[in-house]
């Protein structure tokens, strides 16, 4: 059986709804990082929410290519952690779910050699909805960075 693949076209709705609960790889635009093998738990108009080994993640609709539907057995399933689908909510900022939070921040890469392709274990220190801002502290330092430069964000390992 072949996988399912779902496209996303440029300018156009992404309706990933018959995708939660289901174990899929995220493909990015260009040059930006993707997502293997995470489970689905919720989606809204921009954005999707997905798990991955009991982290949670997020990724921007804009900036997915393709995600394609992983066909897993029953054995390789028992050893995934199980997916809680919720319910999206739009009057919550998906970002302030990661408040607090150490996070690998990716951002959209303009250039094929980006210098900095994003942040890595940088704690998230407060979501500004009306700029459309995040702050993160990263080694020290803080920045602010644009929403819309985000094309993902997963809490971090460290």
């Amino acid at each position: 059986m072949a996988e399912k693949k779902w496209v996303h076209e440029s300018g156009k709705e992404f309706d990933c709804t018959a995708l939660h609960g289901k174990y899929c790889t995220i493909n990015m635009v260009g040059q930006d990082v993707g997502y293997a093998r995470v489970g689905i738990v919720s989606s809204g108009p921009q954005y999707l929410l997905f798990q991955f080994r009991g982290k949670r993640g997020l990724a921007a609709k804009a900036f997915i290519k393709d995600i394609t539907e992983v066909r897993m057995t029953e054995r390789k399933l028992k050893k995934e952690t199980e997916l809680i689908v919720e319910d999206w909510d739009d009057e919550v900022n998906p970002f302030c779910y990661f408040v607090g939070e150490r996070c690998d921040i990716h951002m959209h890469q303009t250039r094929m050699f980006e210098a900095t392709p994003g942040f890595f274990g940088a704690k998230l220190l407060y979501v500004d909805s009306q700029n459309q801002l995040i702050r993160i502290k990263e080694n020290s330092k803080q920045f602010n960075v644009s929403i819309s430069m985000i094309c993902g964000i997963m809490q971090s390992v460290y």
